[in-house]
This record gives structure tokens, sequence and C-alpha cells, in this order.
């Protein structure tokens, strides 16, 4: 992919992130405040708290199977067949998936574009599809910005396998 294609993608808009968290992947808002959470908030690597946008939890199993790479894509036989066989759960229950669900904490330095995120669970193709939502990669020194180009490149890749490139680019959720 040309370095003059890959500058078009631009940070997505905390709306449109948080529809496609809530939509697409069926995840819970939760409240940053809320204690049931509280651990998740302690990590390190959580952005600064008055920069957080948005705090998902991401519970379905079909949902997470496709993050995680276990079913290929969100338009496969496979997922649609998992997908109807969910359990679903309200904000108030978060507290029984705590120790399957995966949390994503969305920020913004502007409150407008997602600036960063943190993903508390493995679901690397969940980190692809942030990291082409975060847009081409500026601001980064020298020394390594051929291997950010080269990540972001596999992480497009790697959605666009997914069959979500396009939802992405037309910020269709």
């Amino acid at each position: 992919m040309h370095e003059d294609t890959l500058k078009e993608f631009r940070p997505k808009g905390i709306d449109y992130i948080d529809k496609m968290m809530v939509k697409r992947f069926q995840a819970v808002p939760v409240d940053k405040d809320d204690e049931k959470i509280v651990h998740v908030m302690d990590d390190p690597f959580i952005p600064p708290y008055e920069t957080i946008c948005g705090v998902y939890c991401i519970y379905r199993r079909s949902v997470l199977d496709v993050l995680r790479g276990h079913i290929a894509s969100f338009e496969s036989y496979e997922f649609k067949t998992a997908f109807t066989a969910d359990k679903l759960i309200k904000e108030q229950h978060v507290e029984d998936v705590l120790d399957f669900a995966t949390f994503v904490v969305i920020a913004s330095a502007d409150k407008e574009v997602m600036s960063h995120y943190f993903i508390g669970g493995d679901c690397e193709k969940l980190n692809s599809i942030l990291n082409v939502c975060s847009g081409y990669p500026e601001g980064t020194n020298e020394k390594n910005f051929s291997h950010t180009i080269q990540r972001f490149k596999k992480d497009i890749t790697t959605v666009k396998n997914m069959g979500y490139l396009e939802n992405i680019v037309l910020e269709k959720a």
C-alpha cells in the first residue's frame, strides 16, 4: 500500500468509536468511576483519567471469538450462528462477566477524535481495528517510523481480511 494512500486514514471521532463499540461489538458502556471495574482502571497503561471518553465491556462470546481470531469475520456463518446463541447482560451485571470479558478504554486529548486506547484482555484483532481507527501514525520518531508504518500496514491487512475495513473507512458501525 502506497504511503499517500495510508495518509488518507484519519483518526476516527469519539462518536464513531462509541457507535462501533456498542453496535458492532455489542459492548456494554461502563461508567469510568464504577467501582466494579476499579481494578481495570488501576492498570498503569490506562490513558490519563481526564482524557477518558468511554469504557466498554465486550462480553459476547461470538464477538470475542472474532476479535481473538477464533472466527474469521463478522460476516461468516460461524459468527452469525454463535451470535444468536450468545447470552445478553446489562450494565448492572458487568461483574458476572469480569473473568472473561475484554475491557476497552477510549481516550481523546481533544474530546473529538480518539488519541489513545487501552485493551484489557487478549484481542489482537481489536487492537488492529483500533490502531486503524487511530489513523496514519504521525509524530513518530524516525528511528521507529519504519516499524510503525509496517505495523500499521499489517493492521490494515488484518482488518481488511476480517471484512471490516470498509466499515471503518466509510464510518459504518
